[in-house]
């Protein structure tokens, strides 16, 4: 009995160390976005050029990811994570420095690269370290990360808008990041001594299916059409959560401490988009369905948002603005921790967690400088029909979806 609460103290640890990782990461990497219009008056510079910065990081994750998704197996976890942590630290201590903005895109587009690492890696480490019944679990904690992250990084700028000190925003996490990093370091090896599926086991498992020619077909089109979603969710997602402060201040005249403020409310909500996820997905157990449910309620809040714009209910526009976050927030939670994790077995978690993310952050790469040239050029309702317009395709395939597995249904019957 004492060695089974040892064994389940050690795996409850083990996925709070690596909640602890990915939430930290968020300091060191959405600090730019909660502080973009602080830069932008800073450097002088316009809403595209500082959303080329974003465009450069988004670009290097993403495609980071689908890198490290496929190579993450041979990586010895120990030291990768703890690297791509204190080259985080390193280039958030470069930006904090930066004597001119004509590098800042460089040094973050280094920091993407590095940031990469961490989702699929952690991924691939609990796939292959936990047993099944905690898989649930461990996606619900891990859910929770980037909206606990980013409501830190955003209250911790509000205050230091306020002070007019922004440029802590970049060397906090310069200090925390390695610090975590070292934490790791002396944590890893007793945490992962943990009995679960051995990794003989696993691979057959993650074969079997192909072998007896169960899984490819219904499966592959439900990655790819999640890794569609995936680009759609980061699209909406990162695009309210980078430009909300610019559209507080420019049609409410806010000024920027209180405008960051204010959109703490998107990752305070956006906390228990995770929970809502796993309870969703009871409710519609197929992954691609659940996205589109969750899309079709974004998409009629979008449209009031749109309506919402032209006014000056503050307050229920930003109520609109949280519940959009909160739903397309729990899509992401879907597409790269529950299902990752609930294809254990099937596919190689790490690997199709990195796809996944990767394709998240192609929308980041849209959302970032995509939506801020829309807004110099056309004005910000221009941007919310055009995220209405993502949610309403994302709706449609879904239906499409459906509508083909009913009918091919019906046939089999």
């Amino acid at each position: 009995m004492a060695k089974v609460k040892s064994e389940k103290k050690r795996i409850t640890l083990l996925i709070w160390l690596c909640w602890l990782v990915y939430m930290c990461s968020y300091l060191g990497k959405v600090n730019y976005s909660a502080n973009i219009t602080q830069i932008e008056a800073f450097y002088g510079i316009s809403h595209a050029s500082a959303g080329m910065v974003g465009t450069f990081f988004f670009f290097a994750y993403g495609a980071g990811q689908i890198f490290n998704g496929v190579f993450c197996k041979k990586y010895n976890i120990k030291w990768m994570i703890f690297g791509a942590l204190t080259v985080c630290g390193v280039c958030n201590l470069l930006v904090g420095l930066a004597p001119n903005f004509a590098i800042v895109k460089y040094v973050w587009l280094l920091n993407g690269l590095a940031m990469s690492v961490l989702w699929p890696t952690l991924i691939r480490l609990l796939s292959e370290t936990l047993p099944r019944e905690s898989m649930a679990r461990a996606s619900v904690v891990l859910g929770t990360t980037v909206a606990t992250g980013t409501l830190i990084i955003y209250g911790l700028s509000a205050l230091f808008a306020e002070l007019q000190v922004f440029k802590l925003a970049f060397f906090l996490p310069a200090v925390v990041l390695p610090a975590v990093g070292v934490i790791w370091l002396c944590a890893f090896s007793p945490l992962t001594k943990i009995k679960a599926v051995p990794v003989e086991t696993e691979k057959r498992e993650e074969t079997a299916p192909q072998e007896k020619g169960k899984m490819p077909r219904d499966l592959l089109r439900s990655i790819c059409i999640l890794a569609v979603f995936a680009v759609a969710t980061n699209l909406v997602k990162d695009g309210l959560t980078t430009w909300v402060p610019s559209i507080l201040k420019e049609n409410y005249g806010m000024p920027d401490s209180f405008s960051i403020l204010l959109t703490l409310l998107l990752p305070m909500v956006a906390v228990f988009g995770n929970f809502f996820a796993v309870q969703l997905h009871k409710k519609v157990s197929d992954f691609v369905l659940q996205c589109g449910t969750v899309f079709l309620l974004a998409g009629v809040l979008v449209g009031g948002v749109i309506g919402l714009l032209s006014t000056k209910l503050v307050i229920v526009t930003l109520i609109g603005f949280a519940l959009v976050n909160f739903l397309v927030s729990s899509s992401n939670s879907t597409i790269t921790s529950i299902f990752p994790l609930f294809m254990k077995g099937k596919v190689n978690s790490g690997l199709i967690a990195g796809v996944l993310n990767g394709c998240c952050y192609v929308g980041s790469t849209i959302s970032s400088y995509g939506l801020g040239a829309l807004a110099d050029s056309f004005g910000w309702n221009t941007v919310f029909y055009v995220l209405l317009a993502v949610c309403c395709a994302v709706v449609l395939t879904a239906a499409v979806y459906w509508l083909i597995g009913f009918l091919k249904r019906k046939k089999e019957k």
